[in-house]
């Protein structure tokens, strides 16, 4: 992914976190979780780390956070060493999980534009979310594939040519459990296929960060061309 293409995404993920728009409602001491929130956009809007929520909360799975939920701010900024940063990625040998913010519902409605906040008109999908960010990055993905794990077959259905076979430019589509993917799945946009058949990727919402690159496997993926 070019300078111009990370540095636009980046941006428009800081003024999304800005927005009035932004799902959780807040108080002087806590926040109650709303859909399309993630860890990380509750830590930006309150100034405090991720780290901080989960010790202060008790969070036992940082990846996944449940609407309707309170989460307490109370002690989080005078715990945090820098709360204007969220916490340092550790490099681990296995990926951390992708944050997504689960619904309580036992069905999860496709996002429609309105009811989360937007970058704009050409991007329906939860801001800050994986599939928000790779719609920004590769606008010809559909506005209405659902969640990260059903994107295959929606891009199948729209047309698109899905198989396992990478390309630069090319949307990754990881299923729920893989390569450390959360519930709904996970995707992002493969920036180069390198000599030894492995492929680095730039994604949103990896570990609740913005933007992100790694460089992995492509055996077992679904590329969406």
């Amino acid at each position: 992914m070019n300078t111009t293409v990370k540095n636009t995404l980046l941006a428009t993920a800081g003024a999304a976190a800005a927005f009035g728009g932004a799902t959780a409602v807040a108080s002087a001491d806590s926040v109650t979780i709303k859909a399309g929130d993630t860890l990380f956009s509750i830590a930006a809007e309150n100034g405090v780390s991720v780290n901080d929520l989960v010790q202060i909360n008790n969070v036992t799975d940082p990846n996944m956070i449940f609407v309707g939920e309170t989460l307490e701010l109370s002690g989080a900024a005078a715990a945090s060493s820098d709360d204007a940063q969220p916490a340092t990625q550790t490099e681990t040998t296995e990926a951390p999980a992708q944050v997504e913010t689960v619904e309580t519902s036992t069905e999860a409605a496709a996002p429609t534009q309105g009811s989360r906040q937007v970058s704009d008109a050409s991007n329906t999908y939860p801001a800050g979310q994986c599939t928000w960010f790779v719609k920004n990055a590769a606008p010809w993905a559909g506005n209405n594939w659902g969640n990260a794990a059903g994107w295959g077959a929606s891009a199948a259905a729209a047309g698109r040519s899905v198989n396992g076979t990478p390309a630069g430019g090319s949307i990754v589509v990881f299923a729920p459990g893989q390569a450390g993917a959360g519930a709904f799945g996970h995707v992002g946009v493969v920036d180069s296929v390198n000599s030894d058949g492995s492929i680095t990727i730039s994604e949103g919402n990896y570990s609740g960060m913005p933007y992100h690159t790694r460089t992995i496997s492509a055996a077992g993926l679904t590329f969406i061309h």
